[in-house]
Order: C-alpha cells, then sequence, then structure tokens
C-alpha cells in the first residue's frame, strides 16, 4: 500500500454465534475504529495555512483558502493556496486529478477545501489529497469578464479576461509558444508556456486558422499587451484549425520569399543540433533547403535521417546567413509514410 493511500476494509470474521472469543473479536473492532476514528475526525477540522509547521510532515491536515495560482508538472498540477494566515501548495497527481473537480472549476480566485497528508519540498510545505475527491470548490471562482480583443487596454493588465478569436499567427520562444488572436476590433498575443501546452488533450489543435476561446491573466511584453492562460482549462478550441498554405517545390524558395509561409515535402538527409534546437537539411527532386526547428519543437517531434517529411514554415533569409524555414509548432512537421 502507497505511503499516500489507505483503504477501508470489510472483515466479517469466522465466527460463530456463542463462540468464546467473539466478544475478543468485538472488544478487537471496536478498538480498530477507535484508533481510525480521530484521524478521520482531526480531518475536518480547518487547519490554518499559517501554523503548518515541520511537526506536521506526514500527518493528514484540512485547509482552506483561495487558489492563487495553477501550475502543471509532469504528472500533475500544483495550486498556490492562500488564506488570511498564509500559503501552501496543493499537489495533485493525474489520478486524482481525475477525480477532482474538473480544470474549468479549480482555477485562480476559487475558494477550496483540501484534505491531505503534509509533505515540503524545498522547505515549502505542500499538501497532497489521497482521493480527488478530497478536494471540495466551498466558492467558484468570480465571473471573468469576456472583452473584445479592441476592447483590452494597459487598465486591465494583471486581470483575468476572456477574450475570443482566430489564430491568424504562430510563433515559439525558448519556454512555450505565441499564438496571434484576432476579431473583427484589434489583435493579441495569447503567450502558451509549455507546462500548459503539454497539458493540452488535443495541441494539435491550437495552430493558424483555428478559433479559440481563452482565458487569462493580461501582462505586458515588450511593450505589448499579452494574455497568458495558466491551465489548459483556460484554453478552448472552438473550431478546428483550416490551413491552407502555398506548397513549393524546394528549388523555388528564393531570397524574396523572405517572410513567406510555406509548404515543402522533402526527405531528411542530415541533422544538425545546434545549441536551441537542430536543422535538418531536406532534399526533393528539384533541390534541397535547411529546415530549422527550435527545441521546443524538436523535443516534441521524432525524426530521423532518410524520413520523407511535410513541413510548413516560414522563410527566413538573409545575405548573411541564407535561406532557413523556420516552423513554429510540432504539428507543422508531419512524416509521410
Amino acid at each position: 500500500m502507497s505511503k499516500y493511500s489507505r483503504r477501508d476494509v470489510t472483515w466479517q470474521p469466522s465466527v460463530k454465534v456463542g463462540s468464546p472469543s467473539l466478544a475478543r473479536v468485538a472488544a478487537l473492532v471496536a478498538l480498530t475504529t477507535a484508533l481510525w476514528a480521530p484521524a478521520y475526525a482531526a480531518e475536518k477540522i480547518v487547519t490554518p495555512i499559517g501554523k503548518i509547521a515541520a511537526e506536521h510532515k506526514g500527518k493528514f491536515v484540512t485547509v482552506q483558502g483561495v487558489v492563487l495560482s495553477e501550475r502543471r508538472f509532469k504528472s500533475g498540477m500544483r495550486y498556490l493556496i492562500s488564506d488570511d494566515t498564509g500559503r501552501i501548495t496543493l499537489v495533485l497527481f493525474d489520478r486524482e486529478l481525475k477525480q477532482a473537480p474538473g480544470p474549468d472549476r479549480l482555477i485562480e480566485g476559487a475558494t477550496v477545501n483540501v484534505t491531505g497528508k503534509v509533505d515540503f519540498f524545498n522547505k515549502e510545505a505542500q499538501i497532497v489529497p489521497v482521493r480527488g475527491t478530497d478536494v471540495l470548490i466551498v466558492k467558484p471562482a468570480p465571473p471573468v469578464r469576456s472583452l473584445a480583443i479592441g476592447a483590452l487596454s494597459p487598465a486591465d493588465v494583471d486581470k483575468v479576461v476572456a477574450v475570443q478569436g482566430a489564430v491568424t499567427e504562430a510563433a515559439n520562444f525558448s519556454a512555450g509558444f505565441k499564438f496571434r488572436l484576432s476579431d473583427d476590433t484589434g489583435q493579441v498575443t495569447v503567450t502558451i508556456f509549455e507546462n500548459v501546452f503539454d497539458s493540452l488533450v488535443r495541441p494539435e489543435q491550437l495552430n493558424v486558422g483555428a478559433t479559440l476561446s481563452v482565458t487569462g491573466k493580461v501582462n505586458v511584453f515588450g511593450g505589448e499587451l499579452e494574455i497568458a492562460p495558466a491551465s489548459a482549462g483556460r484554453i478552448r478550441i472552438v473550431a478546428p484549425p483550416i490551413r491552407d498554405v502555398r506548397p513549393y517545390a524546394l528549388s523555388q524558395i528564393g531570397g524574396n520569399d523572405h517572410n513567406a509561409v510555406v509548404r515543402v515535402v522533402g526527405e531528411i538527409a542530415s541533422i544538425e543540433a545546434f545549441d536551441n534546437g537542430s536543422d535538418l537539411l531536406i532534399q526533393d527532386e528539384t533541390g534541397v533547403q535547411r529546415l530549422r526547428l527550435y527545441q521546443v519543437v524538436a523535443k516534441r517531434v521524432r525524426l530521423k535521417v532518410g524520413d520523407r517529411i511535410e513541413a510548413i514554415g516560414r522563410v527566413n533569409a538573409s545575405k548573411a546567413k541564407g535561406i532557413v524555414i523556420e516552423v513554429a509548432v510540432p504539428a507543422d512537421i508531419q512524416v509521410k509514410k
């Protein structure tokens, strides 16, 4: 049995009525119940978060507070919870996460009641429920304002808003992906970090041509407003992407195609790693070109020399470095059978 789990056991003693040992069995059952009762009772007493200390490690407690933030890790989610006395991290592994309130409810601003075992990571307290049902929504998060993209302003910075629009551009950066979201009133960048991207049920649908509904905090980066959803549950694909990208023979692509988005098909002749990703030399019957996969893309696709691939990317042409086709998202490179 895992140290984070315990089970209720129904025990039927094989003792006949009237047997001299029945009284001893009954006493044992009563003693066992008495020993377990305080533990369950203690879980129902809400402990102020600020009172949780080293001596609570390994013990079960109940805390109640407001979700301040949410963050994906490899095998689950971490939620920072706060009350008037302090903060603690709620750790929900994927198995328990399936039993917990949905990701659209367990979000920033919701008040939750949590029962779990106390642990410490980097000297910071964590509470780890053994069942997803030990996480209860006491008060839902406040309603989020839905705005037209053009209505966003610097006054919305640090506020959580909801917008909807079509993805018109995609790009990547060292820690994730950026999508340009547009409606009839304006456009805004949606920044999706790797942990959120990897939590999406259908990440391949998050691409140019899709219609998205996004809820997230408004930030400023490079002097421009952007929206950063804290979890996959705050991204909804309203309509899947429709791509209509012009196909090019490799020899057709030249310096005049700088910044154009192209579709190419070719065989991988070589793969050369560099600090931030990999360069692929691809060839077709007309010529060769370089295809660049930055690390956030390269580590999410499996490629080898000899693979025949289809890729969509943006042409980056310069006199100093020549021509390279840069792939924005993992779904834009596919191995053809």
